[in-house]
């Protein structure tokens, strides 16, 4: 089922598969739920997964100012709303993991569980929200292109490249289709994000991180420093992954969700 769900001024569109518990895939930056295509046809043979895009991604609007984690966040509690979902497992790619876990902190009754999948609960350092800027005046210069040819490519493990050039096309192409104010919003709202280590610190629902050992924004340090810190968080290294493990190793990383999932639900 896909639909478009009016939220304010825009109009947001999302989709639902499968039936049963409900499990919430949130995208990163510079994608769109489509990102998700082969990871929520298997998904959802077991479970309903609910995807959308982000204001000013995909097929929704940005009519609005949208360029807090936190307004994003309530975008996918407005859409669990309107579909009668009291309560998900929220997976989070990349950005889509900031959202996730500003979704649990703000909504910490309709989370069944949290899942951080190649994201961090880390707030921007200065140089990072330095470089995230410097991105914002490159896509008002309409470098937009430059800025997906660098950006894209790195995300997947240097050694999957040459075997996965038509799955780096088809995530080029969404790329390059993302709104340019979406962007903008976006880049704002991940350099404006507060840390949510306390979030998996103190949450009473089940919680998951999935790393990719090759992963280019993630260094093994961070990981390891994470595996340390939240010691009552399951952790998942998927040794041939880049920063897109549902895609690198989409069957290992299928049998971590399930293996999660029936964590969750069989103790609800």
């Amino acid at each position: 089922m896909e639909r478009y769900f009016r939220l304010n001024e825009n109009r947001i569109h999302y989709k639902v598969l499968g039936q049963g518990n409900c499990v919430v895939l949130l995208h990163g930056y510079l994608e769109n739920l489509e990102i998700w295509n082969g990871f929520a046809d298997e998904l959802s043979k077991s479970c309903k997964v609910l995807m959308l895009d982000f204001p000013g991604h995909g097929q929704s609007e940005n009519n609005t100012e949208v360029n807090t984690i936190e307004g994003m966040a309530e975008s996918v509690d407005a859409i669990l709303m309107h579909l009668n979902i009291t309560k998900a497992l929220l997976v989070g790619h990349s950005m889509g993991g900031y959202v996730a876990l500003a979704f649990a902190d703000l909504f910490p009754e309709k989370t069944a569980g949290l899942c951080l999948f190649h994201s961090t609960p880390f707030a921007d350092s200065e140089q990072k929200r330095a470089n995230r800027m410097t991105e914002i005046e490159q896509i008002n210069r309409g470098e937009k292109q430059a800025i997906v040819d660098t950006g894209v490519p790195i995300r997947f493990a240097e050694k999957n490249l040459p075997k996965l050039h038509k799955e780096l096309e088809w995530a080029t192409g969404i790329a390059l289709r993302t709104n340019t104010k979406g962007i903008i919003d976006a880049l704002k709202a991940m350099a404006l994000r507060i840390d949510r280590n306390y979030v998996l610190e103190n949450a009473s629902f089940p919680t998951m991180m999935i790393f990719g050992a090759l992963d280019n924004h993630i260094p093994v340090s961070v990981t390891s420093a994470l595996v340390q810190k939240h010691k009552k968080t399951r952790t998942v290294i998927l040794n041939n992954s880049g920063h897109m493990g549902f895609i690198e190793e989409e069957d290992q990383a299928l049998s971590a969700m399930r293996s999660f999932l029936e964590c969750i639900f069989k103790s609800a």
